[in-house]
């Protein structure tokens, strides 16, 4: 069952699931999504939004690959 409506998805969320379409498997897909978030988390000039906005879209992104990847 799919919540996510692929037209409600930002261009930031797309760049995001290009970058985890590379993970094959779930425990790839957790290192590259916490890798991600810690990127974010720590680099000093994105303002506090930006670093929401990717950690959302990062969010997203991580749940449709996840869905992707368990056939649902």
């Amino acid at each position: 069952m799919n919540f996510i409506d692929p037209a409600s998805l930002s261009e930031l969320d797309f760049d995001w699931l290009r970058k985890f379409k590379a993970s094959k498997c779930l425990d790839t897909l957790d290192i590259q999504v916490s890798g991600a978030e810690r990127k974010i988390l720590h680099n000093q000039s994105l303002s506090s939004r930006e670093k929401f906005a990717n950690l959302e879209s990062i969010n997203t992104a991580f749940c449709l690959r996840e869905q992707e990847l368990t056939g649902f």
